[in-house]
């Protein structure tokens, strides 16, 4: 069975460079923290559950991040 991608995003430079400082900085919200790095994972065209295993969140969690970006 392939592993489904997570959902197919491109960000801009900009927007990749605030997502790199959010995702890496330790002033920024621990959940905010793990969405950019979940973001940033997704961009790479990483599948849901090697992005889950990499940031050692639940599968389910990789898959509501996409539902994130569009708030």
């Amino acid at each position: 069975m392939p592993l489904r991608t997570a959902c197919p995003i491109a960000p801009s430079a900009a927007e990749r460079a605030r997502l790199k400082m959010m995702a890496y900085d330790h002033k920024t919200e621990h959940r905010l923290r793990v969405r950019a790095q979940v973001v940033l994972h997704a961009a790479r065209g990483r599948s849901n559950a090697r992005i889950a295993r990499q940031t050692g969140l639940h599968l389910d969690t990789c898959r509501r991040s996409c539902n994130w970006l569009w708030r």
